[in-house]
């Protein structure tokens, strides 16, 4: 195991300090001169934002690895290790901020590194990436007495969209699962109720109030299986359960089944269960008898 270097910037010694609460700089300017290749290094006071506009790389961070596609966010907190591999036409910025800077409430959002994917549309992104050109601009503006006090702003800001995304997006994945949950419950019910109807997956769809599309993905998502499959499984469970367990001739059972004709039937039962409906009913029976406590005498 070799030691980690630690960096105020990468490749520039630790005594160095930063003459202001922020630096800028693209990405290019520095990985270009090492290969394209920012080898594993941490900073003890500094935070890190990197925000990927063009190109792609790969974050290495301890035992983790994040694949970087723009557009993209990643936040390094103070002590972390990190290192990074880029493409040659990656393009962007970093900011390295003093990390003592950061408003204590803020900062508590960072305790790790966090990633963003930019690439969605929506609201989060353009706040996120409004709040980054923000703070480029205020970097870049000539030199005013209120200077550190904007780029603080900005760096704030950028944070402060960053944690709001990711909670929204939290909040979204857990109403999400949370409404898939409740969607495959109400379609197990309603299949409970008509599986012997076979209602098409448009009808069943219509009634929970969504796509079939979405009906499906909920059936995937949620119990393992397309919502045809789950009809199919509770067809078959119904049919093996009345052939072992009831004297209704093969004919009777697929009528009971709402199959139009015994023949319609049997080409179902065999290709889910892998046996003819008769085969299977003398398979179960004879297990049974075998199952069954001897007669007393």
């Amino acid at each position: 195991m070799h030691p980690v270097p630690t960096y105020a910037l990468y490749g520039e010694q630790p005594a160095r300090v930063l003459p202001e609460p922020l630096h800028c700089e693209s990405i290019p300017s520095r990985s270009r001169l090492h290969g394209w290749e920012i080898r594993e290094h941490r900073h003890p006071h500094f935070l890190q934002i990197l925000y990927i506009a063009a190109g792609s790389g790969r974050a290495r961070m301890a035992t983790a690895e994040v694949t970087l596609q723009a557009p993209c966010i990643l936040v390094v907190p103070a002590g972390v290790a990190h290192g990074f591999q880029f493409s040659e036409d990656i393009d962007g910025f970093v900011f390295t901020a003093v990390q003592a800077s950061v408003p204590p409430g803020v900062l508590a959002a960072f305790v790790e590194p966090v990633f963003h994917d930019l690439a969605h549309a929506g609201a989060p992104r353009e706040d996120v990436a409004h709040a980054v050109h923000m703070l480029m601009s205020a970097w870049g503006a000539p030199p005013q007495p209120w200077r550190q006090a904007a780029l603080l702003a900005g760096l704030t800001l950028v944070l402060v969209q960053l944690a709001a995304a990711r909670a929204r997006a939290h909040v979204q994945a857990v109403i999400t699962t949370t409404r898939a949950h409740h969607h495959a419950e109400r379609f197990r019910i309603l299949v409970e109720r008509h599986f012997r109807e076979h209602r098409s997956i448009d009808d069943y769809a219509g009634r929970l109030g969504i796509t079939p599309t979405q009906l499906n993905r909920v059936c995937r998502e949620v119990l393992g299986h397309s919502a045809l499959t789950v009809i199919q499984r509770r067809l078959l469970a119904e049919a093996e359960r009345e052939l072992a367990f009831t004297t209704l001739s093969v004919k009777e059972v697929a009528l009971t089944l709402g199959f139009a004709d015994a023949a319609y039937f049997s080409r179902f039962f065999v290709r889910h269960a892998g046996q003819t409906p008769t085969a299977y009913r003398r398979a179960a029976r004879q297990s049974l008898s075998e199952q069954a406590p001897p007669a007393q005498g």
